[in-house]
Order: C-alpha cells, then sequence, then structure tokens
C-alpha cells in the first residue's frame, strides 16, 4: 500500500561565503567532512583575548556554522581553503552567548578565552545572526 502523506526529506545544501568564488565555495564543502553542512559561510579573522588582555589576531579564513550531524551538534569552523586544513573550532552549547558589538565585530566566550570573530564582508556578518 502506497502512503502519500510521506513527503521526501527536504535535502538541506551548503551556504557558501559571498565573498568566496564558487571554486573556493566548493574547496570549503569538501573540507566540512561527511555528514556535515554550513548554515552560514563568512570569510573572518580570528581575534582571542585572554583574561582582560588586548585583542590579538590568531587566524584569516572562512567561518562556517557547521550542523555535524556525526556528533549531533553544531560548531563554529574556521577552514584555511588554500592549506585544504580547519584552523579553529568552537561547540556551541546550550546557552551559548553570542555578542555583537558591531555588526562587523562579534564576540563569544571560547572554551578558554574570549573569541571574537571581524567579518571581511558586513552582508555575510548581518547573515550570522543564524547563531
Amino acid at each position: 500500500m502506497n502512503n502519500n502523506n510521506n513527503q521526501p526529506s527536504k535535502r538541506v545544501t551548503n551556504e557558501p561565503s559571498l565573498v568566496l568564488t564558487p571554486q573556493e565555495n566548493q574547496t570549503l564543502f569538501n573540507l566540512l567532512g561527511k555528514k556535515c553542512v554550513t548554515m552560514a559561510s563568512a570569510v573572518v579573522q580570528l581575534y582571542t583575548a585572554e583574561r582582560n588582555s588586548v585583542w590579538s589576531k590568531k587566524y584569516c579564513g572562512v567561518a562556517c556554522l557547521v550542523k555535524d550531524n556525526l556528533q549531533r551538534s553544531y560548531f563554529i569552523r574556521i577552514y584555511d581553503i588554500k592549506e585544504g586544513k580547519q584552523l579553529y573550532e568552537q561547540e556551541l552549547y546550550t546557552n551559548f552567548v553570542y555578542n555583537f558589538p558591531k555588526v562587523y565585530f562579534q564576540t563569544f566566550a571560547a572554551d578558554t578565552c574570549q573569541a571574537a570573530l571581524n567579518f571581511a564582508n558586513e552582508e555575510e556578518a548581518k547573515n550570522s545572526e543564524k547563531l
């Protein structure tokens, strides 16, 4: 018997960066890994600050809000698409606080320090509200 109430599951697609070329975005998507989808992508600089110190730049790369179906969790991950590697990862947890002191400069408490994303493109920064 055919059950017409069963609708096909909606496939989630990767969200590209507005700044990257289609080829660069495809390289990024290939770096995500199996069963991972980026819900937002943006070119950023990652800054960190230890205990009331000044911000220091740690990485430049492409930040992704990743839904990792294997780990059943969400992450902020930063990738270096030229080197083909992941630079940074922060798991998002219940009550994760994400601040917007400026549209293009957004902060959060990382596992060991304060962290900030400095966005290269303001439109991509606005898309980060998905967090």
